[in-house]
């Protein structure tokens, strides 16, 4: 269970380093003050988001085959 839990954070990191470099891209090309940087920013938002959901119920899926869970 510590193995599982150790590869999705480390999957959540990466995740977040993308998105965080993709949005400082974004901000150093258009202006952290434009409409397009404020778009990439709630899309990281919402990427991140549905990332987290994602690897929580792979997370919980896991748990349920360990007999500690039960």
């Amino acid at each position: 269970m510590l193995r599982t839990t150790g590869q999705l954070i480390g999957t959540w990191l990466r995740v977040t380093l993308l998105l965080g470099l993709g949005v400082l891209v974004i901000g150093w090309i258009w202006g952290f003050g434009s409409g397009p940087f404020v778009i990439a920013v709630l899309v990281a938002v919402v990427v991140e988001l549905l990332a987290l959901r994602g690897l929580a119920r792979e997370w919980v899926f896991e748990a349920r085959g360990h007999w500690w869970w039960f």
